[in-house]
């Protein structure tokens, strides 16, 4: 499967893109929200792991602006430093199938990735 990682820091993504590499995956990463918005426009991705902070556009709002587009049956993980029961309601409530706290083991996101049938 092949999956799109947002966030704004390159280590992060470099972490997250390991787990997924070493579990059989391809990625594709993303600085911010409205250049994900762009790279899933391209098509063939399975799944999109956001992070809330970023520049440009924040994670609630790719999620705000990804809603009616045709790239919105697209399951989307959040992993977030924020783990705020507001935040991960709202996070969930704008279409986000799983909501993950940074810091994270592999095991974990590969865990929840599968619990949602991504993995």
């Amino acid at each position: 499967m092949k999956f799109l990682i947002v966030d704004d820091s390159s280590t992060m993504r470099k972490i997250v893109s390991l787990a997924l590499s070493g579990a059989g995956h391809q990625f594709a990463e993303a600085g911010n929200g409205r250049e994900a918005l762009g790279l899933l426009a391209s098509g063939g991705f399975g799944c999109v792991i956001l992070d809330i902070n970023m520049p440009e556009m924040n994670g609630i709002e790719f999620l705000e602006a990804n809603r009616g587009l045709p790239t919105s049956s697209t399951p989307v993980v959040v992993l977030t430093t924020q783990d705020e029961d507001e935040l991960r309601a709202k996070a969930m409530g704008l279409g986000a199938r799983a909501f993950l706290a940074k810091p994270f083991k592999k095991e974990e996101l590969l865990a929840t990735l599968a619990s949602i049938g991504m993995a």
